[in-house]
């Protein structure tokens, strides 16, 4: 029984990563632009994200406007974090990129480091869909979703792509 679950789980999981590379995407998006797209980048523009993932703002409209002011506030907070999650995961994409790229370049041992970004990918991926449900559940029963752990990933994946972006460079220049 808990088998059949754990593989029928692995097979959503599976699926939902082939739908989640839309073809539409643009893949041959210049990695040039990439590049000076990642120069002007700062993870810090998601930190309003962990704002809207508070309830505090909730409670605060509940006593003081009512429980249908807190309902339509807590349906619009809901809708802008998605916004946010959608350009989060574009710019996850982007990075992770340009982190594909430069492992693919490496000449030091480039099947640890594209193991490293695959996991990478799959645990962002797993939390963009926690968080989703969260936000789904949240509409029947208030659950609370910690943002941290994803915003902490991408300041780390942009500061690697930063620091292969700068040795490229430099690789360039000389």
């Amino acid at each position: 029984m808990i088998g059949e679950i754990l593989a029928a789980l692995f097979v959503a999981a599976l699926g939902a990563i082939v739908l989640w590379r839309k073809p539409w995407r643009r893949q041959e998006e210049n990695l040039a632009a990439v590049e000076a797209w990642l120069e002007t980048f700062s993870p810090e523009s998601y930190t309003p994200m962990l704002r809207l993932a508070e309830r505090l703002d909730v409670g605060f409209l509940t006593q003081h406007r009512g429980p249908e002011e807190a309902t339509r506030y807590k349906k619009l907070q809901r809708q802008i974090l998605r916004e946010y999650l959608r350009v989060l995961s574009r710019d996850f994409h982007r990075l992770h990129r340009l982190a594909t790229e430069s492992a693919l370049r490496a000449r030091t041992d480039p099947e640890s480091s594209s193991l490293a970004l695959v996991e990478e990918k799959l645990e962002f991926i797993f939390a963009m869909w926690s968080i989703e449900l969260r936000l789904l559940l949240n509409e029947v029963a208030p659950c609370a979703v910690n943002l941290r752990p994803m915003l902490e990933s991408v300041k780390e994946l942009t500061e690697r792509a930063r620091e292969k972006s700068r040795r490229r460079l430099e690789y360039r220049i000389s």
